[in-house]
């Protein structure tokens, strides 16, 4: 996962049809179909599969990480590897449990031998393989490319149909909104004197900030925060990536005018090589006291928008004690 348009984190726009699953247990909109089947509309598809599935194969971090937290990690027998320090702290020791790791284009011989009852995949995959997967098991594609990379929730929503398991996801959802509105009142007084931007690198020379329409900037935004007037336009690319700005790093000066900056970085407050070289600029370097580490940009899961929520928190705090 190195570079930001080519690299499948940052979900790049080739869209592909898909379907997704449902369990029988718990809550569910769906309704039943053929024996042993059930059809549900997912993240605007609908799509009929297995009542129940045991033994998923998760392609992509974007729906391993929801598939966790609506409490399918025990039915996940396989999911694409990732550092320990890329997987939000809530979701980690689960992600660990689940007994085998696959790399992105893992040959479908292999995830055949791992007898899957359903694989969840993503619509940008590399064009021909899940069509080669359906041949495996039934398949469920999560949408994170063009209208649906933003759908983060939706995604997760999608995780609480294949397990059966909305009403979890519901309480999540209904705990981050809450969770927001306190914010929101907290710190309305240091809200209301600080903007923020958003700041990361991947690749060398360049800069991404993330502003009022990206997807931090909807999470951060409902919590109150206010953005500085250079990141809250549509974006450089809106139709696929709205409310992020791409430019040259001699470019670092015209993003700084917030009073609380964030850089993306692991969920250990790690920087690497690229967003080290960002911070060392000198402009930015002058601002280190108002700079805080804020995980992966792209958000995958609840566990991800509460870490992200946490450093707002602290970020908050540090400006009120700084009065």
């Amino acid at each position: 996962m190195n570079d930001r348009n080519g690299r499948l984190s940052r979900w790049a726009a080739v869209a592909a049809a898909g379907v997704l699953a449902v369990g029988l247990v718990g809550c569910s909109s769906g309704t039943d179909s053929a024996d042993g089947e059930r059809t549900v509309d997912l993240q605007g598809v609908e799509t009929t599969i297995p009542d129940h599935a045991d033994r998923i194969i998760s392609i992509h971090n974007a729906s391993t990480q929801p598939l966790i937290e609506a409490g399918g990690a025990d039915r996940i027998i396989a999911a694409l590897e990732m550092p320990a320090a890329m997987v939000p702290p809530a979701n980690r020791a689960a992600f660990e449990a689940i007994p085998d790791k696959i790399e992105l284009n893992t040959p479908a011989e292999s995830l055949a031998a791992m007898s899957p009852d359903l694989i969840v995949t993503f619509d940008s995959n590399e064009p021909g393989n899940n069509e080669e997967m359906t041949k495996i098991a039934p398949v469920a594609v999560m949408q994170i490319s063009g209208p649906g990379r933003a759908d983060w929730q939706g995604r997760s929503q999608a995780a609480g149909e294949i397990l059966g398991s909305t009403d979890k996801v519901d309480d999540l959802r209904s705990a981050l909104t809450e969770r927001q509105e306190t914010i929101k009142k907290t710190y309305a007084d240091v809200l209301a004197a600080n903007t923020v931007t958003v700041l990361d690198s991947y690749e060398t020379g360049n800069l991404y900030a993330s502003g009022t329409k990206s997807m931090v900037g909807d999470l951060f935004g409902q919590a109150g925060v206010r953005f500085a007037p250079s990141v809250s336009g549509d974006g450089t690319r809106p139709e696929s990536n709205p409310g992020e700005f791409e430019a040259s790093t001699e470019r670092l000066g015209d993003y700084l005018d917030a009073d609380i900056i964030f850089v993306g970085s692991n969920y250990d407050g790690q920087y690497n090589q690229l967003q080290k070289d960002l911070l060392a600029n000198p402009l930015l370097a002058a601002r280190s006291a108002s700079v805080q580490p804020l995980g992966l940009l792209t958000i995958s899961s609840y566990a991800q928008a509460n870490y992200m929520l946490d450093q707002l928190e602290k970020a908050l705090k540090a400006a009120r004690d700084e009065k």
